[in-house]
């Protein structure tokens, strides 16, 4: 294109952009491209190519023409609302969830579920994020509903498929959020939830039993991970810190690393965590193990495979062989967990939200008791 066509063409990226609330970083980021290439284009200083126009729109969840034609504002929220839009339909099954995954025009059923249901606990979602009382908090209260709604349904089903896909329609948000990049938005906010969700699910009954899960300030975790002499450790980086009352002293028993998929910064958290357990500290790995491939009917398999045989993945030799946390608790009842008849350093285990009275409790109240009796005979 020439350079009118090429100013033209930067000025359409730089409104799309600017809609959706991006950044230039951000962009780049997810569009796989240079940041100061981005402001090239926009300038119009910089010709694409035809893989870098492909590369825009998927970035932008747009179609390449939008990139050429004159579009009003309006239309351009209305083609992202289009885009990321749920559709339901109640059948002998349950409920079938529809949703846009790349190319693919998906469907979830949801088992038992029905439409009164589901309204139920997007309504929880929609009103908390219309009256501004906190994403992370809006999306850990509208997973809980759902947890309870559907007790019978897979966890990790019910953040990706439902909780996530609901979160990126356009149409649950208040108008302020219009210029709002729904998919960013959601990694940020889905961490800081998921980690609410399991201080409350957990929180009251691990209390009743001596030991408090919870999230903590900077100064906290500063405090608390300060006793540890060894550079692995970055307080920031602690997500849910492990604590009891020791004769009046509020001391740490270890952190929990809340993470939704095992390949997110798993391995940013391994110096740490190998820097915990050896100063005998806990050091436990919580995910919803969330992994899927786009298709017509997704499955959410889950990042560690088969749980013997040779292909052994390397996720799942990162806790099994290596140790690297204490252990490993998946709420996606698609992951295998350790087998009973190996014998390992450390085990993956597969819960639910059933009751909190669980697996994942009692492995931490054991780990309390166990350092009770150390204090008591050192």
């Amino acid at each position: 294109m020439g350079n009118s066509g090429q100013l033209a063409f930067g000025k359409k990226v730089r409104r799309f952009r600017e809609i959706l609330g991006l950044t230039q970083e951000s962009l780049a980021a997810t569009a796989g491209l240079d940041r100061s290439y981005i402001g090239g284009i926009e300038r119009g200083e910089r010709n694409p190519s035809l893989t870098v126009i492909l590369q825009l729109a998927s970035a932008l969840d747009i179609q390449p023409a939008q990139l050429f034609t004159e579009v009003e504002e309006d239309s351009i929220v209305a083609s992202q609302q289009t885009a990321s839009g749920l559709t339901t339909t109640e059948t002998s099954e349950g409920l079938a969830i529809g949703f846009k995954y790349d190319k693919y025009d998906a469907k979830y059923t949801l088992p038992g579920a029905t439409q009164s249901q589901f309204d139920d606990v997007i309504g929880v979602l929609r009103d908390g994020l219309a009256a501004d009382a906190g994403r992370a908090d809006t999306v850990s209260r509208a997973f809980l509903s759902a947890v309870r709604a559907w007790p019978n349904a897979n966890p990790s089903d019910l953040w990706t498929f439902v909780l996530n896909r609901a979160y990126c329609d356009r149409s649950n948000h208040p108008s302020a959020n219009s210029r709002l990049n729904l998919e960013q938005s959601w990694k940020r906010t889905s961490g800081w939830a998921l980690e609410r969700v399991l201080v409350e699910h957990y929180g009251k009954f691990i209390k009743s039993q001596g030991l408090s899960v919870k999230l903590s300030s900077k100064a906290e975790k500063a405090e608390l991970l300060g006793v540890i002499e060894d550079s692995r450790i970055v307080p920031d980086k602690a997500d849910v810190l492990m604590t009891y009352d020791n004769e009046g002293r509020e001391d740490l028993l270890g952190i929990i690393h809340v993470k939704a998929s095992i390949a997110e910064r798993r391995t940013d958290d391994v110096p740490m965590s190998q820097a915990l357990i050896q100063a005998g500290y806990l050091s436990v790995f919580w995910t919803m193990d969330v992994k899927s491939f786009p298709s017509s009917d997704p499955v959410n398999r889950g990042e560690f495979g088969a749980a013997d045989g040779e292909d052994i993945s390397e996720k799942r030799r990162d806790i099994e062989e290596h140790g690297h946390f204490s252990a490993c608790f998946s709420y996606n009842r698609n992951t295998a967990p350790t087998s009973d008849e190996r014998d390992t350093p450390s085990r993956i285990f597969v819960c639910d939200f059933t009751n909190p009275d669980d697996r994942f409790a009692h492995f931490l109240l054991d780990a309390l008791r166990l350092q009770s009796r150390r204090s008591e005979s050192g």
